[in-house]
């Protein structure tokens, strides 16, 4: 809070600068110069108008040397045809010129003409504040070094063999640099359940993942290469009549890489996907008394929908 009352306080004293700004005015017959200080001492508040002599032919407005917080304006008829008048305002060693279309035909001349130079002199502050707060951000912004990450994803794995399952995955990681980042994970399946030659199969496992992602695009989007590995602990239940009730426990390594996409959503969230394909290397059939009561899978498929937020 104490820093953006800061920056509230660094924006209102620069409007302040530039409404304060000592402010030189002339116009080019027929048209008043006290007319136009008028109208600007009512649209720029406090600020110090200075009525001038016109230039003189040999002496434009754009060649009058303007001290450092001085403004200088000038309003002339228009050099080409027509009933146009112009502004020229003079601050520093920029020059601008602003037409006003028709300006000649109106009452209110010297009103437009001070509402311009309102307008120009806002555009500058705004110009001045958006360029400070860019070099401001540039070179505060920390270095990308190592960082936390969390995230939860709803995800849908499919085997060759089996059933389809659905499943949580929460997980937690680390950003290392740019363009790195090492991911931990597991997933909450719920129970599966299969009835073969009457026999009745109760299947439940629980993945546990480790990834490595290199950021192939990085920005408001980000893109990612990732190579994953799991280490599934899977256990089996089988029921029947007239057999005795028996359960089996073991470990299925999976290895394979995913392919994900991440958009920031709000400050350091992001929504993600992510498509893996992983190949089996070691899994057996479940038999009961001989019989294949539960198929092993060659390979599989996850995809998932989630959100990851950043941690500083």
């Amino acid at each position: 809070m104490p820093l953006r009352l800061g920056w509230i306080a660094v924006l209102g004293a620069l409007a302040g600068v530039a409404h304060a700004a000592s402010v030189r005015v002339s116009a080019e017959p027929p048209l008043s110069s006290e007319r136009l200080g008028d109208a600007l001492r009512s649209y720029l508040d406090d600020a110090d108008v200075k009525i001038e002599p016109p230039p003189s032919a040999t002496d434009s407005a754009t060649a009058r040397p303007s001290e450092p917080g001085t403004v200088v304006i000038t309003l002339q008829k228009s050099r080409g045809l027509g009933e146009d008048a112009e502004v020229v305002l003079v601050d520093g060693e920029e020059t601008i010129l602003a037409r006003l279309p028709g300006a000649l035909r109106t009452e209110d001349l010297y009103r437009t003409a001070a509402l311009k130079v309102q307008a120009l002199l806002q555009r500058r502050i705004r110009v001045a504040t958006t360029v400070m707060l860019d070099e401001r951000g540039a070179s505060s912004a920390p270095p990308r070094g190592t960082g936390l990450l969390l995230d939860a994803d709803l995800a849908m794995l499919v085997p060759t063999s089996g059933p389809s399952r659905e499943a949580l995955r929460l997980g937690t990681g680390l950003r290392l640099g740019q363009r790195w980042r090492l991911d931990f994970g597991t997933y909450l399946e719920p129970p599966q359940s299969a009835d073969a030659q009457g026999i009745h199969v109760t299947s439940w496992e629980l993945p546990v993942c480790l990834s490595l992602g290199y950021a192939w695009h990085t920005g408001l989007w980000q893109g990612w290469l990732e190579g994953v590995g799991h280490a599934a602990i899977r256990r089996f239940s089988a029921e029947a009549v007239g057999i005795v009730s028996n359960s089996d426990t073991t470990v299925t390594p999976r290895a394979g890489g995913a392919l994900a996409a991440a958009v920031a959503i709000a400050p350091g969230l992001r929504a993600r996907a992510r498509a893996s394909v992983l190949a089996v290397l070691a899994e057996t059939r479940y038999r009961v008394d001989g019989n294949v009561v539960w198929p092993a899978a060659s390979a599989l498929v996850l995809v998932e929908l989630g959100l990851q937020y950043e941690g500083r």
